[in-house]
């Protein structure tokens, strides 16, 4: 075999192995905390990555995109990214009710709507829409409603990602993260006799007599 055929056979191979990559090549090297993969790096699933599962993904670098479909918290979620690393594209979608992995507590609330982000490289240059939900509650370990919420993302100032919660009558939070920096700001408002003050003053984030509060989260 001379060398021309020898280096065509083993382009083939490469190319091979990378179209066919098993998914649990990648986890085993990465360490990702991935259970029961299957298919490929560029079409798979794996029953659980973390708090979220189940998850489907359908990565096309030829065409720069990628489409993924996963679980949270009984909510199903659609995400869609095209054109990266140049002038690219991000959508997320709330799909609905969905059966997800369990966790060590349960929330209940039905998500609608999309976010958009448009951006370049690692930078985030506009956003629009917003994902809202109506009567989301605690219902495992126990039961407390929560009320109603929104989350939207806000590029005029890098990664950030702003959203409420409130409930008449009982309290009201707002949440400021900066998802770049890893960290975030939670201010909350409560009333007097309201359900949530135990757990928040059981955490140590309020104060014996205190019924306001702000609270900074780095992850």
């Amino acid at each position: 075999m001379n060398r021309r055929a020898m280096v065509w056979v083993l382009l083939v191979c490469v190319l091979t192995l990378l179209v066919e990559l098993p998914a649990n090549w990648l986890v085993r090297a990465s360490g990702l905390p991935m259970r029961e993969v299957s298919g490929s790096l560029w079409q798979g699933q794996a029953h659980q990555l973390g708090p979220v599962g189940p998850l489907r993904w359908v990565v096309q670098p030829w065409h720069l995109q990628a489409d993924a479909q996963f679980g949270v918290q009984g909510q199903g979620w659609q995400l869609h990214i095209a054109g990266w690393p140049w002038r690219w594209q991000m959508e997320v979608t709330a799909r609905g009710a969905e059966a997800t992995v369990s966790t060590d507590y349960r929330l209940a609330g039905q998500w609608q709507g999309a976010l958009k982000v448009q951006g370049a490289g690692r930078l985030c240059r506009a956003s629009e829409g917003r994902v809202t939900v109506t009567d989301l509650g605690l219902s495992e370990p126990w039961s407390l409603g929560l009320g109603q919420g929104w989350l939207e993302m806000d590029c005029h100032s890098g990664w950030r990602l702003r959203g409420q919660l409130a409930q008449q009558g009982q309290h009201q939070l707002a949440v400021d993260a900066d998802l770049g920096a890893r960290r975030a700001e939670v201010v909350f408002e409560l009333q007097p006799e309201a359900a949530l003050t135990p757990l928040l003053r059981g955490a140590q984030w309020l104060g014996p007599q205190a019924l306001a509060g702000q609270r900074d989260l780095r992850w």
